[in-house]
């Protein structure tokens, strides 16, 4: 709050559970649950897995820094950086499409059942048809793994860097961020440092399994003969491996969805340089305009929009990147806060009204799904987020 830390806590365990694939009705897609014999607590420096955190921390950054040095413009065709995205029917996508997730990309695919490494899955994002079903107007965005895919593809190609190289030499580095990183094990980092977080991938194992799992997260059953002759599944603790299986398995670890790791101290830094208008400790990032800009509703909001079923339902609005005004933000969060979460149990946003900022990392898929037969894990980004925001922000009278 009004640049000062005002509160820091670590809870619970780094590393709690191992998987026991032994234990009678143990399974890859439901492993039984078995307490490490010494269980590692969390500390305020634990470094975490940020899921798709990554995409406001690493990509957007890295299109702000290219946007506001003139290097980008968010109106231009993504073709005009990455040749060959055109095909099937992709050439009028832009930049800002991709940024506001309404690009019409679908939303989520198992590449990791195709490809290897970066170069493919290069091939297969420029391969993508699009989703006839979904509007490109900004009307209703559809959350798309594969547009930040593509936006990290983007930075790589103007830049003539590797996402992590680039996010390293012209972020984290000039700004002191000494413990954020894609691939912490291989830059200087061990496992004693970072949060664990789930057993393998059991739950894009659930995903892609149409069979004994139908109905969890997207329509994979064209994937079936992938799926069934694919072995790449991890079958461990995953400590400093990015979770995301598209990033993991199929991205070498780094991605423009996921795959970036870092401390909540770290994410302060950044975040605080976009409440000084992009700068920080003297070194300034981009200027108060590109702020303003990626921090902008770009979205159109729909009060009469409904779900696939007919309910009462509002579009996610985005700025560039941002998600704006979450119910996990606060009851105080206007549409002027801007954040982003990850599936791996993290959070963060600015409220530049209160001069506040919010972060809560958390190992959730240490924890396991809610039951035997449930396909999710625990909900605890919306409920932590939610309870602690609160209580520091009834704390301070905001």
């Amino acid at each position: 709050k009004d640049g000062e830390i005002i509160f820091e806590k670590a809870y619970g365990y780094a590393h709690y559970y191992d998987a026991n694939y032994t234990a009678e009705g143990s399974t890859y897609a439901n492993p039984v649950y078995t307490e490490t014999e010494n269980p590692r607590e969390m500390t305020t420096d634990t470094i975490f897995d940020l899921a798709s955190v990554t995409k406001v921390m690493a990509t957007t950054q890295s299109i702000m820094i290219l946007v506001d040095r003139g290097l980008v413009n968010v109106n231009d065709p993504v073709a005009k950086y990455l040749p060959g995205f055109e095909v099937n029917g992709k050439g009028n996508i832009t930049v800002a499409q991709l940024l506001t997730h309404s690009s019409g990309l679908p939303q989520w695919e198992a590449t990791f059942l195709y490809c290897k490494n970066k170069a493919e899955q290069l091939e297969y994002l420029k391969n993508l048809k699009l989703v006839d079903t979904f509007k490109t107007d900004g009307s209703e965005p559809k959350y798309s793994d594969f547009s930040f895919m593509a936006l990290g593809f983007i930075v790589e190609a103007v830049s003539g860097q590797d996402m992590d190289v680039f996010a390293k030499e012209n972020i984290y580095g000039p700004l002191g961020m000494t413990s954020t990183t894609y691939n912490p094990l291989e830059n200087g980092f061990t496992k004693d440092q970072i949060a664990a977080t789930s057993l393998g991938n059991p739950y894009e194992y659930r995903m892609v399994d149409e069979i004994n799992y139908p109905g969890v997260g997207y329509n994979c059953e064209k994937d079936a003969e992938a799926f069934a002759s694919f072995d790449g599944w991890r079958k461990h603790t995953l400590i400093g491996e990015v979770n995301d299986g598209n990033a993991g398995m199929g991205g070498q670890g780094i991605a423009g969805h996921a795959g970036l790791f870092s401390t909540a101290k770290d994410l302060a830094i950044l975040l605080q340089t976009m409440l000084n208008g992009g700068e920080y400790n003297g070194v300034r990032l981009y200027s108060q305009e590109t702020v303003d800009l990626f921090t902008t509703r770009h979205t159109t909001y729909q009060e009469n929009h409904t779900d696939k079923n007919g309910n009462p339902a509002l579009s996610e609005e985005f700025g560039y990147g941002f998600k704006l005004d979450q119910s996990w933000m606060g009851a105080t969060a206007t549409e002027a806060v801007y954040g982003h979460d990850g599936f791996a149990g993290t959070t963060v946003f600015v409220d530049p009204e209160n001069d506040y900022i919010f972060v809560c990392l958390s190992n959730k898929m240490q924890a396991g799904f809610r039951t035997a037969t449930s396909n999710s894990y625990y909900n605890t980004n919306s409920w932590l987020s939610w309870n602690m925001n609160q209580a520091v922000k009834d704390a301070l009278g905001i």
